[in-house]
Formats: C-alpha cells, structure tokens, sequence
C-alpha cells in the first residue's frame, strides 16, 4: 500500500453542483452545499440504512479502506461511521431518520462531503449510489511512506510469492524462485510439480510463451530472478482460464512499469550462473515503455549409476550396468519491450515482444556392461549440441466503459515462434580398450514450432457495487509443428557415415482448439462470494509422422464445469470450496511414435495415439491473518485423474528396455497443505509450510497399483540488521514419491544469503550460498515389473555460490497502471 501525506484539501467543485445521488428526492434537496445548510429536522427514533460505492474518478477504480463518517451538521460531531471494504463498497447501520452530513475521507484524496442527506421513518435504505473522489492534486510528493509487502499473499483464487522480498533470489533464475513457492516443489532434473502432479501450466504475465513449448525446464533457466516481482499459483483455476493442468496453473510475473525514468544493472558471478542483464522502464502521460534484455552463461556436471536385472519367466537372465558422467555449459540471451499507449481514457493499445535464444553443449561418458551367455562392455563418448531460437508477439486492445470498472471488452493476438537445431556425435570404444573406434553415430535435427491465438473476452457487471458478474469469451488456437531429424552411421568405425533412414524422424503435426466460456460471479450483503462457470472446448488433431508412415486424425469435444463458494468471516478470516473439471492433453513429445534408440539398450518412443487426461478436483480452504503479520492457510484437497498418462517400461528376451506412454491408469491425490507466516519481533520474519498426501496409482490393463503416504517440509526466515544489512536463511525437504512401476528417493535443498545495500551509491550487494556443504544431490530410484528390477541414482550438482551487484538509476514514482490482458494458451501436457 502507498500512504501519502499531504495537506488538507480545499473544497471541490463538484461540492456546489447539484448531485443526483438520491434519486427518490427532487435534485434540490439532494443537493449537495457548503456547510450553511437548513437546519436538520430529527423525526424518530426508529433506524435505516445508508449505502454507497467510492471510486476513484480518475482510474474509475474503487477506493478501499476509506473512512466514511456520518456527521451532525448542528453539533458537526461525527455519531458514526464505517469504512470501504475491497470494492469501495460502504454500510452505514442503524441511522436514525433526519438529515446528515456524510464525509468521506483517505489519504492522497480530497475529503469528498455530502450535505443535506435526508432519510425518512419507514423508507428502505437509502443509496448514495456511485460516490467520485478526486486525488489530492497538491499532495507532497516528497513524503512517501511504503509499507511492507509480505513474502506470501492469500488472495480469493491464488495464493502469490513475492519474490522480489526474497534476498535469496538476487543472481539465480526463475528456476531458484519455483524453489521456494508455497504448494510447489522441483524435482533434481527440474520437473515443477504442484501438490504433487506435474501436470500444470506455467504462464508469463498471464500469457504462453514459445519459452515453454520446448522444455518448461530450460525456460525457466533462462528468465532472470531480477526480472520477477511475483509467482502466482492458481490452484483451482476458473472457466476463464483455458482448462489445461489437472494441478492448477503457475503466472509468472515481471516487474511492473513505474512512472518517470528508471532502470538498473545487475550482474553476478558464480560457480553454476554468470547471468548480465539490465532494465529500462519509461512513463510519459499516455505512453508507456518497458524494455530488458541480458544474458546468462551457466555449466553444471554430474553422474548417474543404474542396474537392470532382466528376468524371463521369473528367473534372472543377464545384467545391464552403466554409469554416465556429464558435464554441460550453455548460455542465453533474452529481451523483451512491451509498449502500451491510451488512446484516451476509456481505450489502451498494447503491443509485446520478446525475443531470446540459447546454446547449450554436453559432454558424456557412458560405460555399459551387459552379462548373458558372455560378457560384452563398451563406452560412448557423446557431445551434444543444441541451438534455439523464440519469438513472441502479442497484440492487445482494451475498452473500458464508464458505466462500471468491471465492465470491460478485450480484443488479443498472439503470435509464437520457436525454432531449434541441435545434433551430437558419439563414438564407441569396446571395453577393456579405449583406443579402438568400432562405432560412430552423428546426427542432424530441425524442428519448429509456430502458434496463432485469437481471443476475445467481455465481462459485465449487473450493478455499479460489483455484486454480480458475467464473463464471457471465446479463443482459437491453431499450432503447427514439425521436425526434420537425421541420422548417419558408420558400424566399422571409419569416418565412411552412410544415412540410416531407419531411424530418420520426420513429421508434420497441427492442432486446433476452439474454446467457449461464460462465468457467473456474485456477492451477497453477508460476505458469501459464488463463481459458477463452465467451458466447452473442440480439439482437432491432423497429424503425418512420415518415417513411421503413421497418419491419424483425431476429434474430440470436452465441457468443463466448475464451482467455487467462498465465505469472509469478519475482516481477517475467508473459507473456499472450490470443484473443477481439467484436462490435460498430451504434448508432442508424448505422441511422436519416432523411436530412439542412441541408448541401443533403453528405447523410448511416443503414442500418436494417446487421448486426454481428466481430472475431478475438489479443494477446500481456510485462511486468516492479524494486523500483526501473521498469516495461516489451511487447504484440503482431493484430485482424481482418469484415463492418466504413464510411462510405461518393458524389457524384451534380449535385455532391451522399451519405454513409451499409455492411458493405463487412474491416478489418485489426497492430501492437505498448511502454510504460516509470522513476525516474532520488529525486522524478522517467519515462514514455512507442511504437506502430507495420500497418493494411488492403479493401472487394471497392466495388473500394477502403487500407493503410499508422502510429505514436504519448506521454511524460510529473514532479519533485518542495522546498516541496510539483512540475512536470509531457507530449506525444504521432499519425502520418497511413487510412480507406477516403482519409487524415487526423497531429497533435501537448503540456502542462506546476506545483502548489504549502499544507498548513496544505489548500489545492493548479495551473497548466496545453497548447499555449499555438499556438492551433489543424490537421489535413488528402483523400479519393479515381471520382466525386470531396476535400480539406479544419479548424482547432480547441487551447490552454488554466488555475488550479485545490482545498481539503479532514474527517479521512480508508483504511478496508476491498469492492468493489461493477456492471452493464456494454457492446453497441453508438459513434456
């Protein structure tokens, strides 16, 4: 919240003009007058009611939290008074008949005074309607008091990490952040998982983009920790939003435009992240400018172990050994420049763009021993190289009507662009020696992906207090991807490499998604808030994976529904209850049916013919928070997937594993999350959060069910010390998990970070350390099927130390923004 100080008002115009406030009355006893008015007449004892709605006259949004007084114009002593809840929305009970003076009052606003309001023995509460305050145009600008975000935010639909609070963020990616969200939890390969299901959409300020088409994994990489302000996490989405994540879906969001001039310098050195990046932000009356570009170079190494014993018929018949060692080294650069202009004060135009692209290379060593009638070893040494390009493009128009701030049409285009090259060499040496080349393998891989969105939405307000809502809207999606791999091979060793069409990959796939939505929205007098919507989406799948010669259409239409009640106990408490219908449909990288097979002895491949999940989940809630800082969420859930999608892994007579995806199984969650915050003492905060599930998974077609119990710890603490210094501290641990044929170990992160900021320079100095006790994660996995036992761990670099160097320049102040939609393409499986 901004508080201004500022010096008292004169009073406005509008004070001496006539009001039409009550319309029962003839506009000149409603009249609003200065203070020389009749003399009030008192005619009973028995009570009514006054209402009205404050808003700001010139954002045309509400005022929150402003007084409201009733005054006795003969003694001008207030005899009551209330205060504007989130809508500007204000009460005034038990008011005697007779004539009053009503004042309404906050700070960085003119006092706004209503004289010569008349309420009459018998008459239904009186309504003030829409009340317009004005800002204090000679408020001291030089006197700025902010109060302190906290760390986590409980809102009606999300709850939001403040990530830009969190001194542990200072030099790390937006893979650092996800770390430390409530509900959320990242695997050691980097697979985001909210309450336990991978299943989810990450968005970008409310949009896709062809960022996360790729590898969810490597984008969040590549988004610098300085560029966030917050992370969102939507647990129970409404019809609104595009029905893809059976878990719920994940906004990113960047730091907000500033009025005036600002910018800054951040850079950091580090045994894991050297990122450089810098920032400029721009507001000059109708225009706005926000501008970012940096880059980042990284390397990580590890080393996995894994065992397979094959079995026929029950009895063991040889073994595969293999250990892997690696090391990576990438580098990335992204910008972005969002414009928006005010066509005047009702219509915005929006235009977005953001480009980027990284390098990555990765250097392994792979042994493999395989033990049947005779004993064979061989070693591979692979370099991979891989190189993407991404273009994002979006177009927004905005149209406010006057008549309401809730009343709102949209019009958005999107355009998505990603392209990538990657290939890698391997050479093969048998084992025991390591000079003799018998194998080679190189290959070629062009891939695209191309996106095109148009959306529209309209929401109308039934009334000016915002009590009931209607939004609508419709969205097509049309995706177009493709890849072009090749590869060559030489069975003697020689540099002689012939192509191998067999395992060539060449394809061509388009997608279209048609969606409709309508939700209904509506607040009673006694705080009960009820969403009812639902969305009707059409997909239709044309796809050619020419080197398989597999050709296949597909058609299929989903309705959606879903319903959340939410009740506020007085000022500080809320209870929700939220039912949804999801559906999650498989990514490319889950339907290609190209097999690979670089590791001769493990192929993967995908399904063309996979169909959609969907999910039943049902969430209910519980929140409360004091003046003082502390906070409690309580939040209990249950999430039933049918048709799920699993990998499934079978090994043949030979020893050779195949892995591929199936709708096998129906996947079950139970579980509850409880999240507190707290402020012991002046300078230090407080906050953790505990989740226990209760997980099934059951699959009748394989004759296979796991279930167990699991849990999560998280914690983090920071103090403010004297001098503009403050440390930080955080952990969490994540317990063994399940899949369908077999287990993963649980696994623990902890960091710790001090800042010193030097003011008169503008200049903020961090040091972080994660892990620096300990330089891998080890995690060990088994699985347990009728044709093998698998038991492996893999070994990944975990420990990092950083220093980040942030300097700011320019003058900031918070000037109004209004918020911008965007498009949220939110409809596919993540690979």
């Amino acid at each position: 919240m901004l508080i201004l100080v500022h010096t008292q008002a004169q009073t406005p115009d509008s004070l001496k003009k006539p009001s039409p406030l009550d319309s029962s009355q003839p506009a000149s006893t409603t009249a609003i007058t200065p203070f020389t008015t009749p003399q009030p007449r008192l005619i009973s004892t028995r009570t009514g009611q006054l209402t009205g709605t404050l808003i700001d006259g010139g954002l045309n949004k509400p005022v929150e939290f402003a007084t409201v007084a009733l005054y006795n114009p003969l003694t001008n002593k207030p005899i009551g008074g209330t205060t504007s809840d989130e809508q500007g929305k204000f009460v005034l009970n038990n008011v005697a008949p007779g004539t009053y003076r009503v004042v309404a009052s906050f700070m960085g606003y003119e006092t706004k005074t209503l004289d010569n309001i008349t309420l009459r023995m018998g008459q239904p509460p009186l309504a003030l309607g829409v009340i317009s305050m004005r800002v204090d145009s000679r408020t001291l600008n030089e006197v700025v008091i902010t109060s302190e975000k906290p760390l986590i935010e409980d809102k009606d639909d999300r709850m939001v990490y403040n990530a830009e609070k969190d001194l542990t963020n200072s030099g790390g990616t937006a893979m650092d952040v996800l770390k430390k969200v409530p509900l959320l939890t990242i695997d050691p390969d980097g697979t985001v998982q909210m309450k336990g299901s991978s299943s989810i959409k990450v968005l970008i300020n409310g949009k896709p983009s062809s960022l996360m088409a790729r590898s969810i994994n490597e984008a969040l990489q590549m988004i610098p920790s300085e560029l966030i302000k917050s992370v969102e996490v939507i647990t129970a989405p409404s019809a609104k939003y595009d029905s893809e994540g059976t878990a719920g879906v994940i906004n990113i969001i960047t730091k907000s435009k500033l009025q005036g001039i600002t910018g800054g310098l951040t850079g950091t050195l580090g045994n894991r992240q050297n990122p450089l990046n810098g920032n400029l932000n721009m507001k000059r009356e109708k225009l706005s400018l926000t501008a970012f570009g940096g880059g980042n170079w990284t390397n990580s190494y590890g080393r996995s172990e894994n065992v397979r014993r094959n079995l026929r018929n029950g009895e063991l018949f040889s073994v595969i050994e293999q250990s892997n060692a690696f090391s990576n080294e990438g580098k990335s650069v992204v910008g972005s420049l969002s414009v928006d202009y005010d066509l005047d004060s009702t219509n915005r135009l929006g235009v977005d763009v953001n480009l980027g692209g990284d390098n990555r290379t990765t250097y392994s060593t792979r042994d493999t021993r395989q033990s049947v009638d005779s004993d064979r070893a061989f070693r591979r040494y692979t370099t991979t190289n891989g190189e993407n390009s991404h273009a994002d493009m979006n177009v927004n128009y905005t149209r406010l009507f006057k008549r309401s701030t809730e009343q709102e049409y949209t019009f958005l285009a999107q355009y998505n662009q990603n392209d990538g090259l990657s290939g890698y060499r391997l050479t093969q040496f048998p084992l025991p020696e390591t000079e003799l080349i018998n194998y080679r393998e190189q290959n070629r891989n062009e891939n695209r992906q191309n996106e095109l969105t148009l959306q529209t939405d309209y929401s109308h307000p039934f009334s000016t207090t915002k009590q009931r809502l209607l939004e609508i809207g419709t969205k097509l999606i049309r995706r177009d991807v493709g890849s072009n791999f090749r590869l060559e091979t030489s069975p003697d060793g020689s540099v002689n490499f012939r192509d191998d069409p067999r395992r060539a990959n060449m394809f061509d796939y388009q997608q279209a998604v048609w969606s409709s939505y309508a939700s209904f929205r509506m607040r009673t007098a006694k705080n009960w808030s009820i969403n009812l919507g639902g969305r009707f989406e059409v997909t239709m799948i044309d796809a050619d994976f020419k080197s398989t010669k597999t050709q296949f259409s597909d058609d299929y239409n989903n309705f959606l529904p879903n319903v959340s009640v939410s009740k506020r106990i007085g000022k500080s408490q809320r209870i929700r209850m939220n039912y949804s219908q999801r559906i999650q449909r498989p990514s490319i990288a889950f339907l290609n049916p190209y097999i690979n097979s670089a590791d001769p002895k493990n192929i993967q491949s995908g399904n063309p013919f996979l169909e959609p999940e969907l999910a039943h989940l049902v969430e209910w809630a519980y929140s409360t928070y004091t003046k003082s800082g502390t906070t409690v969420n309580l939040m209990l859930f249950s999430r039933q997937t049918n048709n799920a999608i699993e990998r499934v892994t079978t090994v043949d007579t030979t020893g050779v594993s195949t892995s591929t995806y199936r709708n096998i199984a129906s996947n079950a969650t139970y579980g509850t999350n409880l999240f507190g915050s707290v402020k012991p003492v002046k300078g230090w905060n407080l906050s953790g959060s505990v989740a226990l599930n209760y997980n099934i998974l059951n699959s009748p077609a394989l004759r296979t069910s796991n279930r167990n119990w699991s849990y999560q710890l998280n914690m983090n603490t920071s103090v403010q010390l004297p001098k503009n210094t403050s440390l930080q501290a955080n952990g969490s641990y994540r317990s063994r998990q399940i899949l369908l044929q077999g287990q993963s170990a649980g696994y623990y992160y902890y960091g710790f970070s001090a800042r010193k900021e030097l003011k008169p320079h503008k200049i903020t100095l961090t040091a972080t350390f994660e892990n620096p006790f300990r330089v891998y994660n080890i995690v060990s996995n088994q699985l347990t099927t009728a044709t093998f036992l698998s038991e492996g761990t893999s070994y990944t670099m975990i420990r990092n130390i950083r220093l980040t160097a942030n300097w700011r320049f320019g003058k900031m102040s918070a000037g109004p923004k209004r918020e911008k939609k965007k498009i949220v393409n939110d409809d596919k499986k993540p690979a």
